[in-house]
């Protein structure tokens, strides 16, 4: 009863195996096979908003999405330690008090919109951004 027991797995077991083997040679888009693509290096990927020079931007903050903004037409992502400054952003507005702000509040006042900032941009991420 065993014997017929490991006979009828056998079929099952090579054809799993066949299975596997053929998914491990399949080709891939360019032509070459699946197993070179999985040692091959990831591309970089490119962190920058935009292909624009890097610098100082000045205009109305605009809400594009989480973690992404824009000012005078300009694209810009938000990161953990960019330095944001305002009264309007997160503080008294009528102080105008030199404030440090979250991310959030400056999400919130670009939601907020008719906010003048200026932004320091390097490689698509705000380094500093303050209220004008």
């Amino acid at each position: 009863m065993s014997l017929t027991h490991t006979r009828s797995r056998t079929p099952a077991a090579v054809a799993f195996l066949a299975a596997t083997g053929l998914f491990l040679t399949a080709c891939g888009p360019d032509g070459s096979s699946a197993a070179s693509d999985v040692s091959a290096p990831a591309p970089a990927t490119d962190t920058s908003a935009d292909n624009r020079e890097d610098g100082t931007v000045t205009g109305t903050l605009t809400y594009l999405a989480p973690g992404k903004l824009e000012v005078d037409g300009r694209p810009f992502y938000v990161a953990e330690d960019t330095e944001i400054v305002g009264g309007d952003i997160c503080g008294d507005p009528e102080t105008q008090a030199a404030e440090t702000c979250t991310a959030e509040d400056l999400e919130g006042a670009a939601k907020g919109g008719n906010l003048t900032i200026e932004v320091t941009i390097v490689q698509g991420i705000a380094e500093r951004v303050t209220q004008v």
